[in-house]
């Protein structure tokens, strides 16, 4: 049976690339130690070095002639991807110059093309020829180095267009923004004459006057409920985000807590001048650190929970950041424990989030990442709220820093160095280390109690009674 002729064609097409890639991969692989067989020829020069230049000749043709048809394909493959760049280039910014810079690029690019071309269509007489003679550098180098010239000038003549689009950009702005100042001042002029029309009902007509009062205070008490409407959309708006959504409500914290606290409780009695220091931190106007110091962890806690519940009584503003059930299963970061603090002043403060200047909007939340981000916002919070306190539990505290007190100290230095106003910190003493502890305690920046003879830890405890053991 006859094979066709297109099957035979395709074997000899396939044979004849593997010799080509095979041959090809040889004069590579020569020429790669061609520095090490001139120096091996020149043992019997008037032997060897006459084959070995027509060798090394060839070798350089075959490979020369691989390196145009891989360049070619290359150069080919990266003007398509280029040409509709400043395709684009050229709708975007059609200025003169933009467009003779494409036209030379069209160009070049043709000419390119055509000599390209000319090259695929010739002989395999032709390549063996041109591979010696007209290698890439002296047939192609030049016209694919213009092409790219000419691509440069495009993208910088798109930038420079770029930048004209900022400068008309910012005209545009600061011509909006002397219309607004001419727009102000004309608010300005007419809030002047307002007063002296004002001014003028109030001496010369009495009924007029009364009236006006009594338009004046309906348009307060619009604004008020404006304000309060907006403030109530502005809370919902903040507390409807997702972010809040893997965060416990204070409620179920200090609920978890109070029950953990019901299943034992401690009695806790302070000595006299532990109760005069807590009158005085208390008292006291600027930040101030106060440490449960006690051997006992249950103690702390449980102080730390009838400190919230007295301060909760007196209605003062508390925040805290307490245990939950199962937080020992939930991943928790520091800055978890700052939006804890931030959900809960949010919270704290409903009907004062619109007082400030600068009150904090839903993109600041969305945006904050970092730590010093979170205790920002914490500020600006707390700046409506002239005495606060922040309950810090040491179990939570553990828990989040991975029993690392380096990160606690960071919580505790954020939020007394860059809270302002009157914040009161309360944690325990084993959360910190003694001499971080000493050092505030020194600068009076720090008040440390003591509750459950926690002055009393090196004592010796009560050896147990022998057990009697009975023989039946």
């Amino acid at each position: 049976m006859a094979t066709p002729p297109s099957k035979l064609t395709a074997a000899t097409n396939k044979s004849a690339a593997k010799a080509r890639h095979w041959l090809t991969g040889l004069s590579e692989k020569l020429l790669f130690y061609g520095n090490i067989f001139d120096v091996m020829a020149q043992h019997h020069p008037e032997y060897v070095s006459l084959a070995w230049g027509t060798f090394k000749f060839l070798f350089i043709a075959i490979t020369n002639h691989a390196e145009t048809a891989s360049k070619l394909g290359k150069s080919i493959s990266l003007i398509a991807d280029l040409l509709p760049q400043h395709s684009l280039h050229l709708i975007l910014y059609p200025t003169s110059q933009m467009q003779t810079c494409v036209a030379r690029l069209y160009a070049h690019v043709l000419n390119f093309f055509l000599s390209s071309l000319k090259w695929y269509k010739d002989s395999r007489a032709s390549h063996v020829l041109k591979s010696i003679f007209q290698p890439w550098d002296v047939k192609f180098r030049h016209e694919y180095e213009a092409i790219a010239a000419e691509a440069q000038q495009i993208g910088r003549l798109a930038d420079v267009g770029l930048k004209a689009e900022v400068r008309d950009t910012r005209l545009e702005i600061a011509q909006g923004t002397r219309r607004w100042e001419s727009v102000r001042q004309e608010m300005n002029d007419l809030k002047a004459e307002n007063r002296r029309l004002a001014t003028m009902f109030t001496t010369h007509f009495g009924a007029m006057e009364n009236s006006i009062l009594c338009m004046q205070k309906e348009i307060h008490l619009d604004l008020a409920s404006q304000r309060a409407t907006l403030s109530r959309v502005h809370l919902n708006q903040m507390l409807s985000l997702p972010l809040w959504n893997s965060l416990p409500t204070s409620g179920e914290s200090l609920q978890f807590c109070r029950s953990m606290r019901r299943r034992r409780r401690e009695c806790i009695r302070l000595p006299l001048p532990d109760v005069e220091k807590l009158e005085t931190w208390a008292s006291r106007r600027d930040n101030t650190l106060l440490l449960i110091d006690t051997y006992r962890p249950l103690v702390a806690k449980t102080f730390m929970l009838d400190l919230i519940d007295l301060i909760l009584d007196n209605r003062l503003p508390i925040i805290w950041a307490l245990r939950y059930a199962n937080y020992w299963d939930q991943y928790m970061s520091v800055t978890d424990v700052i939006r804890m603090l931030v959900l809960q002043t949010i919270q704290v403060g409903a009907d004062r989030l619109l007082d400030g200047p600068f009150p904090v909007t839903v993109e600041q939340l969305r945006e904050a990442a970092s730590l010093n981000d979170w205790v920002a916002i914490l500020n600006q919070l707390l700046c409506n709220i002239s005495h606060a306190f922040i309950i810090l539990d040491p179990d939570f505290l553990a828990h989040v820093t991975a029993h690392e007190r380096s990160q606690s100290l960071e919580i505790l230095d954020a939020l007394r160095l860059k809270l302002s106003g009157s914040i009161k910190i309360v944690t325990a003493a084993s959360s910190v280390s003694r001499a971080y502890a000493d050092e505030l305690e020194d600068m009076s920046i720090c008040v440390k109690i003591q509750t459950g003879d926690a002055g009393d830890w090196r004592r010796p405890r009560r050896p147990r009674r022998p057990m009697v053991r009975f023989r039946r």
